[in-house]
């Protein structure tokens, strides 16, 4: 795996920074953009970034309410409500076409962005995350979502039950130290966030969503693991719908974070997928 350097920064949107993590030419117009999920942050993506520099500018961020990130009480935590600050970071970082890298919540967050600004849509990799036609919420999620309980779990969740939880389906296969800076930037503040966000998005579906992408037939590369105990392995197919050309791999012995608990093959199939997009007819120009 290369050892191309990281660069990092913050970026203030509407009075609320998020942390950038890049890689590449950071002039460049063209970029594969990686959005994480709950919980995490840019750092999910930190064994992918150097490879996909290679190929272009690589940058991942951390959303409001996460990892590094600003974490206001009064940000609007909602799939809809990231579009106030993603779309003027995007703008402000002079992202003009978008290849993008999204695992668990990054997906309805990053596929809305995709159907706003169609013309700036290249690409997309799903790690675990997609279109869900008829998804439930998994029972933390509903727990979650229940006011007063989702705050008693929340507060009684030690460190210990943290590492257990996030093993699940995931035995033995994500990076200690990870796991443990994890821990670390799971603040109250982020706990906060994260109730708001769940109870926030009642459908997690994204079937409209969905039906506005399907016509522009973008190139997918979808990555699932056999394994995941959140969202079942059976999405994976399904995103053959909004994207009918997909590659789907469906990898056994992985859970729900298949580039963490897999880092090197993530990133050399993410790799090999984007090679062929990035400056290409639907990716664009990569010059600044």
């Amino acid at each position: 795996m290369t050892d191309m350097a990281t660069r990092q920064r913050r970026l203030t949107i509407n009075r609320v920074a998020g942390v950038i993590t890049e890689c590449g030419d950071s002039s460049a117009t063209e970029a594969i953009v990686c959005l994480h999920g709950v919980p995490g942050s840019g750092r999910d993506f930190q064994w992918l970034l150097p490879s996909l520099g290679e190929l272009g500018r690589a940058l991942a961020i951390d959303l409001p309410g996460f990892g590094q990130a600003d974490k206001p009480s009064d940000f609007p935590y909602s799939v809809e409500g990231y579009q106030t600050w993603l779309e003027p970071a995007l703008r402000e970082l002079r992202v003009e076409r978008a290849h993008l890298v999204l695992h668990d919540f990054g997906g309805p967050i990053g596929l809305l962005w995709a159907a706003m600004h169609p013309d700036q849509f290249a690409s997309v990799t799903l790690l675990a995350t997609g279109v869900l036609t008829g998804y439930q919420w998994h029972l933390l999620g509903r727990l979650w979502r229940r006011q007063g309980l989702g705050e008693f779990l929340q507060r009684h969740t030690s460190p210990r039950l943290f590492r257990m939880w996030m093993r699940r389906g995931n035995r033995g296969g994500l990076d200690p130290e990870w796991m443990e800076q994890l821990i670390r930037e799971d603040d109250e503040a982020t706990r906060a966030a994260t109730l708001a966000l769940y109870r926030a998005t009642d459908d997690p579906g994204s079937d409209v969503v969905g039906e506005s992408l399907s016509p522009h037939e973008r190139p997918a590369l979808v990555i699932w693991g056999q394994n995941d105990p959140y969202v079942a392995p059976h999405y994976a197919s399904a995103q053959r719908r909004p994207f009918p050309t997909a590659d789907i791999q469906v990898w056994q012995d992985t859970g729900h974070w298949p580039h963490v608990q897999h880092p090197q093959r993530a990133a050399e199939a993410i790799s090999e997928f984007l090679r062929a997009q990035v400056g290409s007819a639907h990716g664009g120009a990569s010059a600044g």
